[in-house]
């Protein structure tokens, strides 16, 4: 869960990092020449791009049901836990 968190907010970080940096750089971070310069990359990549930040996003929301379901007092076997992480991971992808 601690790398699903790591990969999700990085960026967001690293963008507002850029985003205030932009006027001192001279760069263009405004949403039409992001939309633009994604909409220039090649499908398999912008396929890719989504898929590494995706990914992530659901894992983290699956699992935080798993764990609200956990407090209910909930499927606490060893067992239950096992399946309960695979379907989770299943779910994610």
């Amino acid at each position: 869960m601690r790398n699903a968190s790591i990969i999700i907010a990085t960026p967001i970080y690293a963008f507002g990092a850029a985003y205030l940096a932009e006027p001192l750089m001279g760069w263009h971070l405004d949403t039409a020449s992001l939309v633009e310069w994604f909409g220039g990359l090649p499908y398999p990549t912008r396929l890719a791009i989504k898929g590494f930040f995706g990914f992530p996003f659901v894992f983290h929301i699956v699992h935080g049901l798993k764990h609200l379901i956990w407090d209910t007092g909930a499927m606490y076997t060893r067992r239950q836990v096992w399946i309960s992480g695979w379907v989770g991971m299943g779910l994610s992808a």
